[in-house]
C-alpha cells in the first residue's frame, strides 16, 4: 500500500471512530439510568403532573411537597422545576439531604447557594480566621449542568440556629425557588418539627420564594402533625408510576436525539418492561445503544438500527448494571448454598407475573401454572413466602395482610420480569407468553 493509500485508510479509519464516539455522547445524553435528566429537552412526559405544579406554586402562600416511589423520577423534574414553573435559574437553590441532615444543615447549604455564609453562635470561619471577613468572594453554584458564578457576602449571626425569620429576611421578596430533595433520607426529629414552622411562616408571610420539599411520602403526616393547618398551605402532588405512552415519549426522543431508528416492537417491549418507572427505559435503551453503536464501527451502517438481536444484549447489559440493591436483594432472596433455589425464584417469578402490586396467595399459585405446567397449592410454598419476608431473604416481599404479598421495592417487579424476559428470549425462543408483554409483537 502506498503511503498516501495508508493515509487515506487511516483518516477514514478515524472518521469513523469519531462517529462512533459522537453517538456514544449523543446516548449519554438522551439516556440517563444513573443520574436525573438535566436538560429539558431530555424531559418527556409529566405534562398533567407539571401543569399542577405550576398552579400550586402561583397560589399565594401555597408551598409543594413532591412525593411517589423510587425511580418515578422525582429528582429530574425537581431539578428543571426551575425551567417548568418559569423561575429565575439563579433563584433556584437545591439541596440534597443526607441521613445526617439537620434544619441547620440544610439551610445552611441553601443560603450559600444564595451567596450568603452563615456563621451560628458567632465562630469564625477558616476564611475569617485570616482575615477575609467583609471582603466579597466568589461562589459557583449550578443547578444543572449550567454553572454560574456570582458575588457572595459573608454575615455573622449571633443566634444559636438558622431561623424562619433569618430565611424569610432573605428569600421572602424574590420570586425564587428552594428545592430540599431526598427529605425522607433525613432522621433529626427537631428538622421536621422546625421545617413544619418553616413552611407555615412562609406561607403565611405569602413569600413568593416558595418551597418544594421532595420525596417526603414517610414524613408528611409528621409534618402536618406539627401544624394542622399546612393541610391547607402544603399541596401534595404525588408523581405516579409514568403510563406506556408517556414511556414511549422518552425513547422516542432519546432515538431521535441519537440519530437512530428502534423497532417498534423493541419500543414497546421496553415500555412494557419498564412497569411505569423510567429508570428502566433509560437504563435497557442505554446499554442497547451502546450494543447497536459497533454498528458504526462496521462501516456499512449509515442509520443505526436497534433491533431484537441489540434489545436482547441490551437487556443482558441493563440487568449487569442495574441497581446494586436490586441484583444483592434478588441473590439473597433465592441463592441456597451457593445456587439459585428454583422454589423462591418461581414464587418471585410468580409474584411478578401479576398485574396488581398487592398479590393473593391463590394468584401466585395459578400464575406458576406458566412454568411448571402444572398449579402448585398454596401449601408448598408457603414456608418460601414467609422466607422471602424475612431478613434471611433480604425482605424482598411484604406481608401486605393475611393471604397477600407485595415486593417491598417497588423497582423488584420490573427486575424480576427483565430477568423472565431475558430467560425467556435466550432460553425458550420466547415461548413464554407474558400478560405484561401483551400487544408488543
Amino acid at each position: 500500500m502506498s503511503a498516501q493509500g495508508y493515509d487515506h485508510g487511516m483518516a477514514r479509519a478515524d472518521r469513523k471512530r469519531q462517529r462512533y464516539l459522537e453517538f456514544l455522547a449523543r446516548c449519554d445524553q438522551a439516556f440517563r439510568p444513573y443520574a436525573p435528566i438535566d436538560l429539558p429537552e431530555f424531559f418527556a412526559g409529566r405534562t398533567e403532573h407539571v401543569r399542577r405544579l405550576e398552579g400550586e406554586i402561583r397560589a399565594p402562600g401555597r408551598q409543594v411537597a413532591l412525593y411517589g416511589e423510587r425511580g418515578v423520577g422525582k429528582t429530574s423534574l425537581a431539578k428543571l422545576a426551575y425551567f417548568f414553573l418559569r423561575r429565575d435559574e439563579d433563584r433556584t437553590h437545591f439541596v440534597r439531604c443526607e441521613r445526617s441532615s439537620t434544619f441547620d444543615t440544610i439551610f445552611r447549604d441553601v443560603l450559600a447557594s444564595a451567596g450568603v455564609e452563615v456563621v451560628l453562635n458567632g465562630v469564625e470561619s477558616e476564611a475569617e480566621r485570616h482575615g477575609a471577613l467583609g471582603l466579597s468572594s466568589v461562589a459557583s453554584v449550578g443547578i444543572g449542568r449550567s454553572r454560574r458564578v456570582r458575588r457572595s457576602f459573608r454575615r455573622i449571626v449571633g443566634e444559636p440556629q438558622i431561623t424562619p425569620r433569618m430565611l424569610l429576611e432573605q428569600f421572602s421578596a424574590s420570586e425564587g425557588l428552594i428545592i430540599i430533595d431526598e427529605y425522607d433520607r433525613v432522621r433529626d426529629e427537631e428538622c421536621h418539627a422546625r421545617m413544619a414552622e418553616l413552611l407555615k411562616q412562609f406561607s403565611d408571610a405569602d413569600s413568593t420564594t416558595k418551597i418544594m420539599l421532595v420525596d417526603v411520602a414517610d414524613t408528611l403526616s409528621q409534618l402536618i402533625g406539627e401544624h394542622k393547618s399546612l393541610t391547607r398551605s402544603l399541596a401534595q402532588v404525588k408523581l405516579d408510576r409514568m403510563s406506556k405512552e408517556e414511556l414511549g415519549d422518552i425513547i422516542h426522543k432519546g432515538k431521535e436525539h441519537l440519530g437512530a431508528t428502534i423497532k417498534n416492537t423493541v419500543s414497546h417491549r421496553i415500555a412494557r418492561l419498564a412497569d411505569g418507572f423510567p429508570y428502566f427505559v433509560h437504563l435497557i435503551c442505554r446499554h442497547a445503544a451502546y450494543v447497536a453503536a459497533d454498528q458504526l464501527g462496521e462501516g456499512a451502517a449509515n442509520q443505526v438500527v436497534i433491533a431484537e438481536d441489540e434489545y436482547v444484549q441490551g437487556l443482558a447489559g441493563a440487568l449487569s448494571n442495574a441497581e446494586h440493591t436490586l441484583s444483592e436483594q434478588y441473590a439473597q432472596a433465592v441463592i441456597t448454598t451457593r445456587k439459585p433455589s428454583e422454589k423462591f425464584m418461581l414464587v418471585l417469578w410468580a409474584m411478578a407475573l401479576s398485574e396488581e402490586r398487592e398479590v393473593q396467595v391463590k394468584d401466585i399459585a395459578k400464575n406458576m401454572t406458566l412454568f411448571v405446567g402444572e398449579e402448585r397449592k398454596p401449601a408448598t410454598f408457603s414456608w418460601n413466602l414467609g422466607e422471602l419476608s424475612g431478613e434471611n431473604r433480604g425482605n424482598v416481599l411484604t406481608k401486605v395482610r393475611e393471604g397477600y404479598y407485595k415486593f417491598t421495592n417497588p423497582l423488584m417487579r420490573p427486575y424480576v420480569r427483565s430477568l423472565m424476559e431475558l430467560e425467556n428470549a435466550l432460553y425458550h425462543g420466547q415461548q413464554w407468553e407474558f400478560p405484561f408483554m401483551s400487544g408488543t409483537k
